[in-house]
């Protein structure tokens, strides 16, 4: 009881949008991995795609995310974050129904490019998370999140493994998509539910037309936003890019490699998913509460360091040895999140949040972009593992980097 009373003082701000959200992500987050699970194997085994075709479909995807970050950003200071984030998650909701249908990998490509475009309302929603959550909860606020969504996937993995037992490969992965987009119809209705956040906005809503009219002044007010915010909040952008390059380029083969090359059955990269989402989860709320008191940084360099023996042991890894290697992986992703969030959140007024998380996300996403080619190419032609090593290599100087250039302030923003 005691510790139940404790849990509830300390987490007593989740709540309104902030809890909202949360719920929301539950339903999309419990529903995405089931398909994510053996995504790349169902693209190549069924739909016909070759291994560099699973980087063209990322690139495309990212490319398409990319180019609506400035708009989104721009829109998201202007009009207001509510209607953008639960009009586009209708977009993205609908736009599923390809994946459940595709009778090629090309289907797949177009669904991807389509949902990601509806993905416009990213930098409202990162904005309207941030401006939901006090400075002084923001750790632990941010890492309860990210525990509270992976910990949903811990059955999502298993559900995946149960249904390309019991059902052809093909029709398994077909019930997982339709699962996916029922769960986000249900997210878009919720999310109606939202109070806007952004001060004499009105909620007012925007007009597509007018915002297509506004891109190049997005482009511009986005890019001439760094020179209003501290420059710590420009180098830990760069670091954030830098790391989600190499982590999106590995991503896309991990369950290629593991069954193909390590031999890992269909079931057991299941468990093996299931498990990293249970085992993180009590380090990372430790850590979050700790976030708040000792900071931010610490944790996100940390987070960095984590990937060096996840992909070490990766590439060489028996099954048991698998599950090491992504309980590092998948801490260092829940830290990463956390306090990338946080220190983000600390560094950038609320005014101007829109416009620095649009700008950076597209960056970040056109740096995926060129990086899944370039990852495409090392895995199909040059050496399989290269890529991951690469991810284990390029972490220690990324974590040198924020050590030497970001730094935390003692005012932060509310």
């Amino acid at each position: 009881m005691r510790l139940f009373s404790s849990f509830r003082g300390r987490y007593g701000f989740v709540k309104g949008n902030f809890l909202l959200m949360i719920i929301t992500w539950i339903l999309m987050f419990f529903a995405a991995p089931i398909p994510n699970t053996y995504a790349s194997k169902y693209f190549k085994d069924v739909l016909g795609a070759d291994d560099f075709a699973l980087s063209v479909i990322n690139f495309s995807g990212l490319l398409a995310l990319a180019l609506v970050q400035f708009p989104g950003g721009y829109l998201a200071d202007k009009h207001g974050r509510r209607s953008l984030v639960y009009t586009l998650t209708f977009g993205v909701a609908l736009f599923s129904v390809f994946f459940v249908l595709a009778p090629s990998w090309p289907f797949i490509l177009l669904g991807v490019v389509l949902q990601n475009i509806c993905l416009l309302y990213q930098p409202a929603l990162f904005a309207i998370m941030l401006d939901s959550v006090s400075p002084e909860n923001r750790g632990a606020g941010f890492t309860l999140q990210a525990v509270i969504t992976n910990l949903v996937g811990v059955p999502a993995a298993l559900i995946a493994g149960y249904l390309v037992l019991i059902f052809p490969f093909s029709v398994g992965m077909r019930i997982a998509y339709t699962i996916v987009t029922v769960a986000y119809f249900a997210a878009a209705f919720l999310r109606v539910r939202l109070k806007e956040t952004l001060p004499n906005s009105g909620g007012s809503g925007m007009n597509f037309l007018a915002a297509l009219k506004e891109y190049p002044q997005s482009v511009k007010e986005s890019l001439r936003v760094w020179s209003h915010v501290p420059r710590a909040a420009l180098h830990l952008f760069i670091s954030n890019a830098a790391i989600s390059s190499l982590l999106a380029g590995c991503n896309t083969y991990f369950v290629v490699y593991a069954t193909e090359v390590l031999s890992i059955e269909k079931f057991q990269w299941a468990i093996v998913m299931a498990f990293m989402s249970l085992t993180v989860a009590v380090p990372s709320i430790l850590a979050g509460i700790r976030m708040d008191r000792a900071g931010r940084k610490r944790y996100l360099i940390l987070a960095y360091l984590c990937y060096v023996p996840a992909m070490l042991i990766f590439v060489f890894a028996s099954f048991y040895m698998l599950l090491l290697a992504f309980f590092f992986f998948g801490l260092g992703q829940m830290l990463q999140s956390s306090s990338y969030q946080s220190l983000l959140g600390d560094l950038t007024p609320r005014e101007l949040r829109g416009k620095v998380v649009g700008c950076s996300q597209f960056f970040i996403y056109l740096s995926q972009a060129g990086t899944q080619l370039l990852v495409g190419f090392l895995y199909s032609f040059v050496w399989k593992p290269l890529p991951f090593v690469a991810l284990a290599v390029g972490a220690i100087p990324i974590a040198l980097f924020v050590i030497l250039k970001v730094f935390e302030r003692a005012d932060k923003e509310v």
